[in-house]
C-alpha cells in the first residue's frame, strides 16, 4: 500500500511537471517579439521641435543605447544601416499635478511629457513605419527651494531615457 501511494505521488509530479515543462515551452526570457526584416539601426541626430531643455543629444544617445542593449539589434552608421530611424520632438510640457500645502500657488510636484514623431525606413526604401507618436512621462519635484528650472534639467536624462526606451520598443515592436 506504501508502494502505491509513492507511486502515484511520483506519477502525479510527473504529470505537473510536464504540463508545467510544455507550457513554458514557447517561453523567450529576452529578444524582439518576431525576428526583424533588419539587424541595424541608424539613429539620425534628434530634433527638437519644442521646448525642451537640452533634450536632442540626450535623447539621441538614449535611443542609441536602448538599442543596443536589445538582442540581435545594434547601431550603425548610415552608410552601413539596414534601416533609419528618424526622430522628432514635437511636444514638450511641464505641468503641475500637486500643489504645497503651506503655498497653494506653488506646487510641490510637476508632471513633465514630452512627445516624439518617429519614422523607421529600411535601406531598401521600404517606409515600416512614419510619424509614430511615442509620449513619455517622468515627475519632477522642485524641493524646498523650489527651484523648477535646476530640477527640470536635472530630471531630463530622465524623461530621455524613459522616452527613448519607448521609441526603442516602437522600433522592435513591428509586427
Amino acid at each position: 500500500m506504501k508502494n502505491f501511494k509513492i507511486s502515484t505521488v511520483a506519477a502525479a509530479a510527473a504529470l505537473a511537471l510536464s504540463i508545467f515543462a510544455g507550457a513554458c515551452s514557447n517561453y523567450r526570457l529576452a529578444g524582439t517579439p518576431t525576428d526583424l526584416p533588419f539587424k541595424s539601426v541608424y539613429v539620425k541626430p534628434v530634433r527638437n521641435d519644442s521646448y525642451a531643455p537640452q533634450s536632442s543629444a540626450l535623447l539621441t544617445n538614449e535611443i542609441s543605447n536602448a538599442i543596443n542593449r536589445t538582442p540581435n539589434l545594434k547601431t550603425a552608421l548610415e552608410s552601413n544601416a539596414q534601416a533609419t530611424l528618424s526622430v522628432s520632438i514635437v511636444s514638450y510640457e511641464r505641468k503641475p499635478i500637486a500643489t504645497r500645502a503651506d503655498d497653494t500657488a506653488l506646487a510641490a510636484s510637476y508632471a513633465m511629457e514630452a512627445v516624439a514623431e518617429c519614422t523607421l525606413v529600411r535601406s531598401n526604401g521600404d517606409v515600416v513605419f512614419k510619424n509614430r507618436k511615442v509620449r513619455a512621462r517622468a515627475m519632477l519635484y522642485p524641493g524646498a527651494a523650489n527651484d523648477v528650472i535646476g530640477n527640470e534639467y536635472q530630471n531630463m536624462p530622465v524623461l530621455m531615457r524613459e522616452l527613448g526606451e519607448k521609441i526603442k520598443d516602437a522600433v522592435i515592436g513591428i509586427w
